[in-house]
């Protein structure tokens, strides 16, 4: 049985605004990122009416459950498809949660998961609909779907949750997306092509599409007060190692680069009408491709001036500002002191040619009407952000420090043509053959449920770690693109910034 298509009204949204975990969003954007009743952006006011659907009513003198418990080893790797289509802080894979449900329910229970993260436990209750003998061989398993309800307080991973769950048209994407990446690159491909290698004269003057652009700190010697270009004295590119002791090229001072403060400039930033202080960086290596092959260059006088130009241009499209956490400078637990200076705002972990792609891409997004769209943006934003380490001799290009927004004194801008292309087709092996499944998605605190009591069949949850993770400060980027942010205030966690030990 299918609930039939819902409007999700600001009347629906007052009978839940009170609610703990309500997300911080307007209502209008609240609605345009909601899929009623199966999956709202808020509490969801059409639960009740879903386990009326789906759900078998409890009598006591009837029952006749019974289950030994589960005492297998459960071991599953994580290279599915599935698992890594969009990163997440912490995830269980899908076909590990299977053998619980598998063991404990019948087809169409209802499962609950007040923790969902991104929905692995929605995946895996569908899934139970698939024979699989390398799940599971038991001739005691009866297969078959079973419903999830699925809640969890922050927005965007009730959106990859609710994608999961409800990807139906993936042929459909694929050609939204390639179409999405060709206007982008018509109008702003330009500010990824550099010229060839000088002493190559098969590539001189030639333009090709860059892969990536390095980017170093620049420190001051706090003995002859002289700049210093991290990257130049600290950096081997051969063995991608940083020196712990290096020579000021000036004075002959040996340094560490805790010795050092780091050479700092002032920008005015048009969006905010307002003056940045921030570290100063400069491009120290461009890589590029030619049949095939990687070739590094320093930066020549045209992609300066392509930076250039790129820093004086005004991007018409909207992206978000917002102040890290709302509370600027002291923006939470999951920053390193030192390292964020001008990092005020969302926009500001990006550099400038990487937000005028994203606001562009965002954009076009928007007119389309294919939500798998949102996440397939989300899902690059943090590697094509500042976050992203400059590592050539590890997996890359793509190397953001987990767990914490951490800017290295050695960043990667890695070209985002390139990086979306290639998840066009991670998302295309993740959800081909993916059917809608009957779950349920919401967006509130799992201390205040709209859930009747004996109304769940069977309960898989990953709760949060204490402080080992700061999901909320962890996914603000990522809200802030969506227009819909944790309401962190009962997050289940320890975090000095935000008053909870």
């Amino acid at each position: 049985m299918t609930m039939e298509k819902r409007k999700l009204t600001k009347e629906d949204i007052d009978k839940v605004r009170d609610i703990e975990g309500f997300p911080i969003g307007t209502d209008e954007d609240i609605i345009a990122l909601s899929d009623p009743p199966y999956y709202t952006a808020c509490p969801n006011p059409f639960i009740e009416d879903f386990i009326k659907e789906h759900g078998t009513p409890y009598d006591e003198e009837t029952d006749d459950y019974h289950r030994e418990p589960f005492a297998s080893d459960v071991s599953e790797g994580k290279s599915d498809p599935i698992y890594n289509a969009h990163t997440y802080h912490t995830k269980v894979p899908y076909k590990a949660i299977m053998k619980y449900i598998l063991h404990y329910t019948n087809p169409g229970d209802l499962v609950f998961d007040g923790f969902c993260g991104t929905g692995m436990t929605g995946v895996a209750a569908s899934k139970c609909g698939d024979i699989s003998k390398e799940i599971c061989d038991s001739n005691s398993i009866l297969w078959g779907a079973r419903q999830a309800i699925l809640s969890d307080i922050s927005p965007v991973a009730s959106l990859i949750a609710y994608n999961y769950s409800y990807c139906r048209d993936i042929d459909g994407f694929v050609e939204s997306a390639n179409r999405i990446l060709g206007e982008c690159e018509k109008e702003l491909g330009w500010m990824y092509q550099t010229e060839g290698i000088a002493n190559n004269s098969a590539l001189h003057n030639s333009e090709f599409e860059m892969n990536y652009t390095a980017w170093s700190d620049v420190l001051i010697c706090p003995h002859c007060s002289s700049e210093l270009v991290f990257y130049n004295v600290a950096f081997f590119e051969d063995s991608g190692k940083v020196a712990n002791v290096f020579s000021c090229r000036k004075c002959g001072a040996k340094l560490k680069k805790s010795d050092c403060n780091r050479a700092i400039y002032s920008y005015y930033d048009n969006t905010m009408d307002e003056v940045v202080t921030a570290i100063r960086q400069v491009p120290v290596v461009i890589d590029y491709c030619k049949d095939g092959h990687h070739y590094k260059k320093q930066p020549s006088l045209s992609d300066m001036a392509i930076i250039k130009k790129i820093d004086a241009m005004q991007i018409e499209e909207w992206y978000p500002t917002d102040l890290m956490m709302h509370l600027g400078e002291k923006w939470g637990d999951s920053w390193r002191s030192g390292y964020h200076s001008g990092i005020t705002r969302v926009h500001h972990f990006f550099y400038k040619r990487t937000l005028a792609f994203l606001a562009k891409m965002n954009e076009l997004i928007e007119n389309e009407n294919n939500p798998l769209l949102k996440i397939w943006f989300t899902s690059q934003l943090l590697n094509i952000s500042k976050l992203n380490r400059y590592r050539p001799k590890v997996t890359f290009p793509y190397n953001p420090l987990s767990g914490t927004l951490y800017i290295s004194s050695l960043v990667c801008e890695s070209n985002p043509f390139i990086a979306y292309k290639g998840k066009i087709k991670k998302f295309a092996d993740a959800f081909k053959g993916a059917k809608s499944n009957d779950n349920i998605i919401s967006v509130c605190s799992a201390t205040n449920l709209l859930i009747p009591n004996n109304s769940i069949d069977y309960i898989f949850s990953d709760p949060p770690f204490g402080d080992n993770l700061m999901y909320s400060e962890l996914s603000f980027i990522w809200e802030s693109w969506i227009k819909n942010q944790t309401n962190n205030k009962q997050e289940g966690i320890m975090n000095k910034s935000q008053q909870k030990r």
